[in-house]
């Protein structure tokens, strides 16, 4: 199988989330995906089923080392990256993605790749005494305007406001709390992730992940964070633009651009940014 390495929501190579995308040109199961997603152990690896169909798309899956999901952000951006520019010869301006949350399409705009994510989903609503004493702050640095709420457009997250960037830069999970507090609320199991308003419509962000792990560039998350700004009138509008950078706390700086707007009933949430195939080669 043909595979390409490639660098999702940077600005250069070497920047930005990695991701593993092969091309299945033989019959490979989901065990031997599962296998390969362990092996090169990025937080997801994806795999292209067909050649374009009739309705347009791509049949894809997506891998994480311990499981298969049925959305993904940073995955989805960088493999419409490499059909467009492998396989469709950089003429697409619009790649279509068969996931198992349905099709996703994504569109070739000036800043990169721009992929539009399904209407959200609001969930519960979580006491920010619960977050403070797992990820070691205190409650009072989690805003009190704004709602520690879960949220999804596909993959879910819990979004949390924090009031300022020092607090952001110095979050770490309690392995212990987080599983008690897993306990009270099952469906939390996932992504967490924390912004930051650094004004002129930017935000700073972290996503800590269930396993422990931070993500440098997480497209579901900031997709359910764009659901969460409209749901809340953060903006003070039910259309805007704004830039989140997430992964400067690890070493790798992201951009995501984010467009989110929920007009007479229609949501339209899409979040994108630029990639690069930093490599590439045959999978034995």
């Amino acid at each position: 199988m043909k595979f390409y390495i490639v660098d999702c929501f940077a600005e250069e190579k070497y920047q930005g989330n990695e991701l593993l995308v092969l091309k299945a040109d033989r019959p490979v199961s989901a065990e031997e995906q599962h296998k390969i997603a362990r092996e090169i152990n990025f937080s997801e690896t994806t795999f292209i089923m067909s050649d374009k169909k009739e309705d347009g798309g791509y049949d894809v899956r997506i891998w994480t080392p311990y499981a298969e999901l049925p959305f993904a952000g940073h995955p989805t951006l960088g493999t419409a990256h490499v059909i467009r520019h492998c396989y469709e010869n950089g003429s697409s301006e619009t790649v279509r993605l068969n996931l198992k949350v349905g099709q996703i399409p994504v569109a070739v705009v000036p800043e990169g790749m721009m992929m539009s994510q399904n209407p959200p989903e609001f969930g519960e609503i979580i006491k920010k005494e619960e977050i403070a004493e797992v990820y070691g702050i205190d409650p009072d640095e989690i805003r009190d305007d704004y709602p520690v709420q879960w949220v999804s457009t596909g993959l879910e997250a819990v979004i949390i406001p924090l009031k300022n960037r020092e607090t952001l830069s110095r979050l770490v999970a309690n392995r212990e709390k987080f599983t008690a507090y897993i306990k009270r609320h099952p469906k939390n199991y996932g992504n967490h992730l924390f912004f930051v308003d650094m004004g002129n419509n930017t935000l700073a962000a972290r996503c800590l992940m269930e396993d422990f792990l931070e993500d440098p560039a997480t497209g579901s998350a900031n997709g359910d964070l764009a659901g969460y700004m409209i749901r809340h009138n953060y903006f003070g509008t039910n259309d805007v633009k704004y830039t989140v950078h997430q992964g400067e706390d690890m070493g790798r700086p992201s951009v995501l651009r984010i467009h989110t707007s929920l007009i007479g009933g229609k949501w339209t949430i899409e979040v994108g940014g630029n990639c690069f195939i930093v490599a590439s080669g045959e999978w034995n």
